[in-house]
């Protein structure tokens, strides 16, 4: 390991580019400090990896590879990566800022008792989703969300910050779910820090809040990562579930509730997916591949007009043809004509230009220019119309990522009842598979619907029961000994929380009946058996061990989560887990339980 360089203060130049400023955050791995670019004289946020971890070469190679990976990242509502390198032994990523305020201050440091209305909070939760979904499909998990790293500009629009760029192996997407759940609590009660250990449920904070919204966030916090929702992806499709299922927010917001709502002027702007090609700009190319337009004769200008000249029409140059340009080759173009020029970018559709190739220029071509205009160059995304791709028969999350490679970003969602289908499958679109669609124009998906399982571990019976009648959902009692759960307390269900049965599904709930009776068992097994069961003479000694005696392998037990595909016996008979389970005996939830019976031993 090399020595650690000492920690760079306000001042320090990197690559004799980018001016580091204050150092604005960090926690223990890297630091965060303002910085401004000196090529083209635009303010960047610099993420330092700290000098005793960039010291250890494995280290500070994860760090610029989990960097680069995150710049080859196309999801939406990421702070842009600009680029990432090392000075020296300065270790760093450069990222543009992200404008607006974190969604800490907007509830005002959780002490000005601000919260975000249910259906504004889900669009919200429902962005930061979008981007981590993404995230997750390539191996990186943020790590360390918090409402400190999700930005919100004027419009409503979300940015995620912060990634974690030094792994820890003990993170998995199931992490990112918990802070998202936790994130998704503070919105809907403004508490920017709640109880942990335990599921949280907002209703505790908001009474009156709907059912569904204590399931989504007990869900994603529950403690043991087992009963989350796997990854960001699936924990999106019971958010948009949920959201679809809720009433249109008022413009006034819901009135009823004594704690106030947060910005209702922003419910527009909060949702993800709104911004289609052709309707809004974007920053130009990122910060390593721009080429400065150079100003040689903005001096020149300034002196002639000054002096009570103006500049005749034969000065003017024109603007040329870069229809078929790179974006750098583009302001490669513009900075040769040596005059104040200003850019900025749009997409468009068309039918001939490669995507990312500039489609058009506004002025047009052949425009003179005299000096001080902004040129707005359109790039191509491709044609406007494309073929629909088949989605039927696979999920709504599938069909959405298939949908989105495709060009179709607008999708409206329409839940049916199906008797053969299983919920959340697609049954049709429109337009169909294999027809041509419009860009611009939404994609309906018909999918399957469902109910999503509650998290009832801990409840009463009764409370477990009308809970699930209340959703629609039948209701399978079993019950064990339990050491640690008390009496009459749910201490296991099947399905797992998070999952999606068709109306009057059923879920089989464990109720404990307390620790075993241990002392009795031994009392019972004392007399006799010794005698009895070592002799091994005739058939009556088998018959009076107890149940199971003779299996092999592992016994269950009602303290043991079992993983689908573990081998258990139980009273003489081996039995295969379904699914996850813990708590339920083997011979509870009949044919259609989380156990299959193998047979005996």
């Amino acid at each position: 390991m090399d020595s650690p360089s000492p920690a760079p203060s306000p001042g320090t130049t990197l690559h004799g580019r980018v001016l580091l400023g204050e150092r604005v955050d960090g926690d223990g791995s890297v630091s965060v400090y303002s910085g401004h670019d000196t090529v083209t004289d635009m303010p960047v946020t610099v993420t330092l990896l700290e000098p005793e971890l960039a010291a250890d070469p494995a280290v500070a190679h994860a760090f610029l590879g989990r960097a680069q990976t995150l710049a080859a990242l196309d999801a939406p509502n990421l702070v842009r990566v600009l680029g990432d390198g090392r000075d020296g032994g300065h270790v760093y990523m450069v990222t543009e800022p992200a404008p607006g305020k974190t969604l800490s201050e907007v509830l005002g440091g959780g002490e000005q008792g601000q919260r975000y209305s249910p259906h504004l909070a889900l669009s919200i939760v429902a962005d930061v989703l979008a981007t981590l979904r993404e995230a997750h499909g390539v191996g990186l998990v943020h790590g360390r969300l918090t409402p400190d790293d999700v930005v919100m500009d004027d419009d409503g629009g979300v940015t995620v910050t912060g990634f974690g760029l030094v792994g820890v192996e003990e993170l998995t997407p199931r992490t990112d779910v918990h802070a998202v759940g936790a994130l998704l609590h503070s919105l809907m009660t403004g508490l920017l820090r709640a109880e942990d250990g335990e599921p949280l449920r907002p209703s505790s904070v908001v009474p009156g809040l709907p059912p569904d919204l204590d399931m989504l966030v007990a869900n994603a916090t529950e403690p043991n990562p087992r009963y989350r929702p796997r990854d960001a992806g699936q924990y999106l499709t019971l958010v948009e579930q949920v959201l679809r299922s809720l009433p249109k927010p008022s413009e006034e917001g819901d009135a009823t509730q004594p704690i106030p709502v947060v910005g209702a002027q922003t419910a527009q702007g909060a949702g993800h997916g709104s911004a289609g090609p052709g309707r809004d700009t974007k920053a130009a190319p990122p910060l390593w591949r721009r080429v400065p337009v150079l100003v040689t004769a903005g001096v020149l200008v300034l002196a002639l007009l000054a002096a009570g000249w103006t500049l005749a029409p034969e000065d003017a140059v024109e603007l040329p043809d870069l229809t078929g340009f790179s974006p750098e080759m583009a302001e490669v173009e513009l900075a040769a004509l040596e005059l104040d020029l200003s850019f900025d970018y749009a997409d468009t559709y068309s039918d001939d230009i490669e995507p990312g190739e500039v489609a058009s220029t506004d002025p047009a071509a052949g425009t003179e220019l005299a000096g001080g205009e902004s040129i707005l160059l359109s790039l191509s995304v491709g044609p406007q119309h494309a073929e629909v791709p088949d989605v039927v028969g696979g999920t709504e999350n599938d069909a959405r990522n298939l949908l989105r490679e495709a060009g179709f970003t607008d999708v409206e969602v329409v839940q049916e009842h199906s008797a053969d289908q299983i919920p959340g499958t697609v049954l049709s679109s429109a337009p169909e598979a294999g027809e041509t669609g419009d860009r611009d124009e939404a994609v309906t998906l018909h999918v399957s619907e469902g109910v999503i399982v509650p998290s009832l571990i801990g409840m009463g019976q009764t409370e477990a029961a009308e809970a699930l009648v209340g959703l629609g959902l039948s209701v399978s009692v079993a019950e064990a000994a339990h050491d640690t759960v008390p009496e009459g307390e749910v201490s296991g269900q099947a399905p797992e929380p998070g999952a999606i049965l068709p109306e009057e599904g059923t879920v089989t709930i464990t109720v404990s009946t307390g620790p075993e009776e241990v002392e009795e068992e031994q009392e019972e097994d004392a007399p006799g058996g010794d005698s009895e069961g070592s002799e091994g003479s005739g058939d009556g000694g088998v018959q009076e061990e107890a149940p199971g005696a003779a299996c092999s392998g592992q016994a269950w037990s009602p303290r043991t989560v079992y993983d689908e595909g573990d081998q258990v016996h139980y009273e003489g008979r081996v039995y295969e887990a379904r699914w996850w389970i813990q708590g339920m005996p083997p011979n509870a939830g009949g044919e259609w339980g989380p156990w299959s019976d193998q047979g005996p031993c």
